[in-house]
């Protein structure tokens, strides 16, 4: 619950640091995977910045966050469905022909990400793909009043190991485009559902 409050309380810090933010790389190889038109699920939006762009691009963009601030302000930016939904409560069923879900699942423990990709499994249409995003590394801590999974290569293998109807496509690493985290990397991940 403290991730959560975390976001409602610190709305707009969180979005002025995150909207500018450029993933145009890593919007370029998701989108490698997609047809035109097609419809991806923003989950944990955030700021709104990735619902706007695949909007711009022409995609079909429901975005969900599970902090009410969030989802308040997202529902006065983005003229696309922004609903206040959990993740964990997800009862999508072969709905999405992609999932976005880029910095989002690291506040999870690993039974809740276990559990979260299942749902995604049912939300996504045959051969959908899923982007997830983690900090890089191995541990997990509260820091600044949110919990943090990070995750290296091995550490999300051994995860996925666990988890069936999911092949990993491609895993990366980034380095944090924010200027204040510079020297910082980023795990990225392109499940395609099997």
């Amino acid at each position: 619950m403290l991730t959560k409050q975390y976001y409602n309380v610190h709305a707009s810090e969180f979005i002025e640091s995150t909207f500018n933010v450029d993933l145009r790389p890593i919007y370029t190889i998701f989108e490698s995977y997609l047809e035109p038109g097609q419809k991806i699920l923003d989950i944990g939006f955030g700021s709104g910045r990735d619902t706007l762009h695949f909007t711009k691009q022409g995609y079909v963009t429901v975005s969900i966050d599970y902090a009410e601030e969030i989802v308040n302000r997202g529902k006065n930016l983005l003229n696309t469905e922004v609903l206040h939904v959990d993740f964990r409560d997800m009862k999508y069923e072969n709905e999405f022909h992609a999932i976005w879900a880029s910095a989002v699942f690291l506040h999870f423990n690993e039974d809740v990400i276990i559990d979260a990709l299942n749902k995604c499994y049912r939300a996504m249409k045959t051969d959908g793909v899923i982007y997830l995003s983690f900090k890089y590394g191995e541990k997990e801590s509260f820091r600044h009043g949110r919990f943090f999974n990070d995750f290296d290569e091995d550490k999300f293998n051994h995860l996925l190991k666990q988890v069936d109807g999911f092949e990993c496509d491609k895993m990366w690493v980034t380095e944090d485009m924010r200027p204040s985290k510079k020297g910082r990397h980023w795990l990225n991940v392109i499940l395609k559902k099997v």
